[in-house]
């Protein structure tokens, strides 16, 4: 499933640009799938899509005028504000952003991104209120990882292979992993949103 991977690092770009290529490999599951990246060195961001052709995620990063608030969206919202607020897709999702990050919560659909309030200095990742297009995430000392699925944390962090003995009961008994756990150890599910 097409969707975002990235990571908020302290780590120099000479070690954190890899980690997210390798993250962002490990997702391209298609031939026809489109990726992207977008990283700022300033606050440690580094991000990567992968999305459908023709989709609102292929034209990922979405910038306002200044350049000082980006958004990458993946998946898909179903409000009826699109026409009340701009007749563009990247209008209708950046402008209210611009003014209050919380507007997600007012969004429906299937959908997760990143938020990053250069200005503030805030980034906020975020999914849908049901967590339908979840996220997972992994917090070491100095890097945040997220990724649209567990393997591509993996894929930069290997020794997270380490499987919940009480997710793994979970998935056996209920056929999935209950709460914000995942059936690895050290790698959870996104809440609603969290800001770094």
């Amino acid at each position: 499933m097409p969707g975002i991977v990235g990571l908020i690092t302290k780590q120099p770009r000479s070690l954190a640009e890899p980690q997210l290529l390798a993250m962002l490999k490990s997702v391209c599951h298609e031939a026809f799938y489109q990726t992207g990246t977008w990283i700022d060195e300033s606050l440690g961001v580094y991000v990567g899509w992968t999305a459908l052709k023709g989709s609102l995620s292929e034209t990922m990063p979405l910038l306002n005028a200044r350049k000082d608030v980006c958004l990458v969206f993946s998946g898909q919202e179903y409000s009826d504000r699109r026409d009340s607020i701009d007749s563009t897709e990247s209008g209708y999702l950046l402008r209210p952003c611009e003014e209050d990050p919380d507007f997600i919560q007012n969004l429906n659909g299937m959908f997760h991104g990143l938020i990053v309030d250069r200005a503030r200095r805030v980034v906020t990742l975020f999914n849908d209120r049901y967590g339908m297009h979840r996220l997972c995430y992994h917090e070491s000392k100095d890097t945040f990882y997220f990724a649209t699925e567990a393997k591509a944390i993996l894929a930069a962090r290997p020794e997270l292979r380490e499987i919940d003995p009480r997710a793994l009961g979970e998935f056996v008994a209920c056929s999935c992993v209950l709460e914000n756990r995942t059936i690895f150890k050290n790698i959870k599910v996104l809440p609603l949103k969290i800001r770094y």
